[in-house]
């Protein structure tokens, strides 16, 4: 039972980050142009900080495909939903009318049901991480 529960969780996971990777890149310049307004990103440069969102979510995609690397995959996974949740929570609270750069499905949710949705995704990445245990 506690390796089909992973195997979902890894499944869903993968399937959320490539989802998420493959609408901002098929559509970068939205995807930059919405990092451009937040007011938590401004100092950042976005010719750097757009590569590396992606690269991220897609590093994540590989690391959870090969049980090797299932565990580096599961803890990355779980540190960027934490850190994205926070980022949304942040904004969501503090800011006002800043667009969610995510794009697709994900970027037409409103605030409390993103940050909900981010929330429990980083509740499946710790479960995963302690499912897989060693």
């Amino acid at each position: 039972m506690k390796k089909i529960v992973l195997t979902a969780i890894v499944f869903l996971l993968c399937t959320l980050f490539m989802y998420a990777g493959l609408v901002k890149a098929l559509d970068y310049s939205l995807f930059l142009s919405d990092m451009s307004k937040s007011p938590l990103l401004v100092k950042y440069d976005k010719s750097l900080l757009g590569p590396s969102v992606l690269g991220s979510e897609f590093l994540i995609v590989g690391l959870l495909c090969f049980s090797a690397t299932r565990k580096p995959g599961l803890l990355l996974a779980f540190f960027v939903m934490l850190l994205f949740t926070f980022y949304l929570g942040t904004l969501y609270f503090f800011y006002t009318n800043i667009p969610c750069s995510c794009g697709g499905i994900l970027g037409k949710m409103s605030y409390p049901v993103h940050i909900g949705f981010n929330a429990a995704f980083t509740v499946l990445a710790a479960t995963g991480v302690l499912l897989n245990g060693k």
